[in-house]
């Protein structure tokens, strides 16, 4: 890998054959002055033909000494960017640790893990990872297969045991992304320990789109941490950052295999084969790729037992009862309650309710369905801020669950978990052409385009960037429109998402913004795909 700026080694075996051309086109040039201008060449020469070889013959080496001292030049690194001393990469370090801990780790919401006390157990898989020596498709045999780990086996003890480099699989809501958290954690409190141990950059595989690896890890720190390229690269290639990249799941689906791909050429002998790395996935998703990951080792985040789950709604008293109760009687409202994200939404959702209100038929998907709306009507009205800070102020319900919806049907249109208001308009700017043809009256489809040919967004590549001309519009969707009195495209607006951030409803990813959870945003996404824009409106006014 050559630092930004380096000229590859390449470049110099082309002067070489540059200057070859060279010496044949002087020779003949030669030839054609001795045979077409005699006078003029002899002039220089003389007569004698002994002179006319040596000079000829010191042209030569003298030309073949130029072109030697430009492939040398061409080995060079030209307008290489210094390498960063020690006391740049300690100061990057210690920011890098400051950045990350604010972010992912004190700022960490999890306030429906709260709600129950759960202990999750662990599970070896080694068969999800490629082994050189085995079958060359293996199959990690989906939830609750592995060897079960000891009880009370924490993460960062798996991913020291696979030398600094685990997959972490589990079914949607098991608490992936919590261990990879729980997992960061750790490492910080290492690092801020030992000046020597690698330093966590918690990265959302959600934001990857196809980049060259390397280069997105760098561009990430960039605009996430403030880590300078150089900085940063010099941090990788020593091995000094722990890569904690979620979500595999979360990238789009034609670019999955892409991904995969990506992580192991990092991993690579050429590139950074002892490179600290953990990567979550879903299980069912990963089952149904066709390569493995390339890491040292993987483990499966097992979910709750049936009866635990009754133990715990029963422990909790008369403030689940209803829970409880529907739970007993209903085997398929029992089986969803077994990952942390459904059981902690459910108590949220159904404290102090009756079990009639809790009971509902229809399949697994529907039901989840229902404790999902159920939670956000309840949210929604709570009286007070779930996290401690000033409470935001009250909105209409119905205006509340139309930008839900709305935000989620965006998000979902260009592959995107995560918002990030500092670019605001971009998964507008970014939905697929036929979706806002749908979606958009006439006029405003055509307003569209001509936005999108001048901010420089593409219709449905997440990957495109915006230009300057764009960076002037930026703040277009803020006017006020006084026909309606509020803001354009509302759920956008970094006050409600604050406001959904301290119902519990969104939390921070970072500095964007994100839905609960994954499943709450596809859930969202698909009741908003089932409605029309004149039904999202009347949501809006109810």
């Amino acid at each position: 890998m050559f630092a930004p700026g380096q000229r590859p080694r390449r470049s110099g075996s082309r002067s070489v054959l540059t200057g070859l051309l060279i010496l044949l086109a002087l020779f003949i040039l030669q030839e054609l002055a001795a045979g077409l201008l005699p006078d003029i060449y002899k002039g220089f020469a003389g007569d004698d033909r002994r002179t006319l070889v040596v000079g000829a013959t010191v042209a030569f080496v003298l030309v073949g000494l130029l072109l030697y001292i430009v492939h040398l030049r061409g080995l060079v690194p030209q307008d290489a960017v210094p390498e960063p001393g020690a006391g740049e990469r300690a100061s990057a370090r210690a920011a890098l640790l400051h950045a990350v801990r604010r972010s992912w780790t004190d700022g960490a919401d999890r306030t429906w893990e709260r709600s129950v006390r759960i202990e999750l157990g662990l599970a070896e898989q080694q068969a999800a990872v490629h082994d050189p020596w085995g079958a060359p498709r293996l199959i990690t045999g989906g939830q609750g297969s592995g060897v079960p780990l000891p009880a009370g086996t924490r993460i960062d003890e798996v991913f020291d045991r696979h030398r600094g480099q685990l997959l972490v699989l589990g079914a949607p809501g098991a608490g992936k992304t919590s261990r990879m958290l729980e997992l960061t954690e750790k490492l910080i409190e290492t690092a801020e320990r030992d000046g020597t141990a690698p330093v966590p950059a918690f990265l959302l595989l959600t934001d990857w789109h196809g980049e060259p690896f390397v280069r997105w890890i760098l561009d990430e720190l960039h605009s996430r941490y403030r880590v300078p390229r150089a900085t940063g690269l010099a941090l990788l290639r020593d091995n000094g950052i722990a890569l904690v990249l979620d979500g595999l799941d979360e990238v789009a689906p034609d670019l999955r295999g892409d991904c995969v791909r990506a992580i192991n050429g990092l991993l690579s002998a050429e590139q950074h084969p002892q490179c600290p790395i953990a990567v979550s996935c879903r299980s069912t998703d990963y089952d149904e790729l066709a390569q493995r990951l390339t890491v040292n080792g993987a483990v499966c985040v097992q979910p709750l037992e049936v009866a635990a789950v009754h133990a715990l709604l029963n422990s909790a008293g008369g403030r689940l009862r209803g829970l409880a109760a529907a739970a007993a009687a209903d085997p398929v409202l029992a089986r969803l309650l077994t990952t942390p994200l459904m059981l902690g939404v459910a108590v949220l959702a159904y404290e102090g309710v009756d079990e009639t209100e809790v009971a509902a038929s229809g399949d697994a998907g529907e039901r989840r369905g229902r404790i999902f709306d159920a939670y956000i009507e309840r949210m929604i009205h709570r009286d007070r801020s779930l996290r401690g800070r000033p409470i935001t102020p009250g909105r209409p319900a119905g205006q509340v669950q139309a930008d839900l919806l709305r935000l989620a049907q965006s998000l979902s249109l260009v592959h995107a978990t995560v918002y990030y208001p500092n670019d605001p308009s971009h998964i507008v700017l970014q939905a697929p052409d036929d979706v806002a043809r749908r979606l958009l009256p006439s006029w405003m489809y055509w307003m569209l385009r001509g936005m999108r040919r001048m901010s420089g967004y593409e219709a449905g590549n997440p990957a495109s960037r915006p230009n300057r001309v764009y960076r002037g519009m930026v703040f277009v969707y803020r006017v006020p429109l006084p026909l309606l009195g509020a803001p354009v495209m509302n759920h956008l607006q970094r006050g409600f998402l604050d406001y959904a951030t301290d119902r519990a409803i969104m939390r921070r990813a970072g500095d964007g913004y994100a839905f609960l959870h994954k499943t709450v945003q596809d859930h969202l996404a698909a009741r908003a795909g089932n409605m029309s824009v004149q039904e999202l409106r009347n949501l809006a006014r109810s």
